[in-house]
């Protein structure tokens, strides 16, 4: 695994981050994990006054830290809408990517000529999302609680936990149509395959002429990106650590939850100040 240049300037490196059950925690993941310490917990997701996620104080101090050393890029699976609901308390981002990859914003405003791309790549590469759908319905029973993301990919969330051989089932009859699966809490995401986080953060390390990245995430759809950094980070109680061969490429944060993220943040905050 390559390790970042010492040589480096450190303001030029590029952290890029999954989200949920990464950097941010829902009500439901809190209770999944619970503490068994106190912790200060910072709302960072707000809907209609109802607060929905959060960050340890002690993880925002980190971030804010660690975005005044490196170019901090948030890189979700989120919608549009879900992704402008979250905010981390002043801490600013140039570059984020959302739709797990179909839309990048730089400096607050939609690349549409990104989008664009991405739209066209996922209609020659991949059935039309109504006939997955479909599909999903009549051979695997698949039929709970459903919400469409931007218009091109859906997630189910799941009243049952799904099995391993279910999901590598649904995993290889998706891969033949164009789509895959990634199975995070009891969200079952199905995507195209060519709406990808790691083209995305790609795309952005290239117009920033090359800089090194530094990874964190948890699942299978964040190892697009992992993948391509320099140093990367995982979640100990994510589909990653779970599953994925190439877990002994990366730095596996043990901690589960709220305190996990905590710690990811100041691991690579270590690891950039060299100690």
């Amino acid at each position: 695994m390559l390790w970042i240049d010492q040589k480096c300037e450190v303001s030029f490196m590029i952290f890029v981050s999954d989200l949920d059950r990464t950097l941010i925690y829902s009500k439901r993941a809190l209770a999944e994990y619970p503490l068994e310490e106190e912790l200060e917990l910072i709302s960072v997701e707000k809907n209609l006054d109802k607060d929905l996620s959060f960050m340890t104080n002690k993880s925002l101090e980190y971030l804010r830290e660690l975005s005044s050393k490196l170019l901090f890029v948030p890189v979700t699976t989120r919608s549009i809408h879900q992704f402008q609901r979250v905010s981390f308390n002043g801490i600013s981002h140039k570059y984020a990517v959302t739709s797990n990859g179909a839309n990048i914003f730089y400096n607050g405003q939609l690349l549409l000529e990104w989008n664009r791309n991405v739209t066209e790549e996922v209609k020659e590469s991949s059935i039309p999302l109504i006939e997955v759908i479909a599909l999903l319905n009549e051979r695997f029973n698949i039929k709970d609680n459903l919400r469409i993301m931007d218009d091109l990919f859906v997630y189910y969330f799941c009243e049952e936990k799904v099995t391993r051989p279910f999901l590598q089932e649904l995993t290889d009859f998706l891969a033949e149509i164009g789509w895959r699966v990634s199975y995070q809490g009891r969200k079952l995401y199905v995507v195209p395959a060519a709406v990808s986080k790691g083209k995305a953060v790609k795309f952005i390390q290239e117009r920033e002429d090359g800089e090194p990245l530094i990874g964190a995430g948890d699942s299978l759809l964040d190892d697009e990106f992992l993948k391509l950094c320099h140093s990367s980070f995982i979640l100990g109680h994510g589909e990653l650590a779970a599953i994925h061969p190439r877990t002994k490429q990366y730095h596996v944060i043990q901690q589960l939850g709220v305190k996990g993220g905590e710690e990811l943040l100041k691991s690579i905050l270590d690891m950039v100040d060299g100690k």
